[in-house]
């Protein structure tokens, strides 16, 4: 049988699972109605690099805290495309300033996402005989 499961994150996001793989999709919009939004899709196979991509940039990030002086602006790239700001957009996004994480609670919870998107997708391709 074919078919698509779909199913809300807390974080945001949407978890997709359909026969042939399953991935977590976010849409951000533009800054305003001018611009085009954009689509993030993390697909199943390289949700393990996405986590540990998080956790780095995350350490990276409280280190540059650290070193750059109130009301500076400090921007670098991070793994897995994900950008690390100081100041403005201040955390870890996961694109260009989409989904600031900057406080430990925050990226325990995404992290907690994937987590469940993994094993939910597991789940949902066992009862589909996917």
């Amino acid at each position: 049988m074919d078919g698509k499961y779909s199913e809300k994150l807390k974080t945001g996001g949407e978890l997709v699972v359909s026969k042939g793989n399953w991935h977590i999709r976010y849409y951000f919009s533009g800054p305003d109605l001018r611009y085009n939004g954009q689509f993030v899709e993390i697909y199943g196979n390289k949700i393990e690099l996405y986590i540990n991509a998080w956790k780095n940039n995350f350490s990276k990030y409280l280190e540059l805290r650290k070193m750059i002086p109130e009301g500076g602006y400090f921007s670098t790239p991070g793994e897995m495309e994900m950008q690390i700001h100081i100041g403005l957009f201040d955390g870890v996004c996961l694109r260009s300033y989409h989904m600031p994480i900057n406080t430990e609670v925050k990226l325990n919870s995404v992290i907690a996402d994937y987590k469940y998107a993994n094993d939910r997708a597991i789940t949902v391709k066992k009862l589909m005989n996917w």
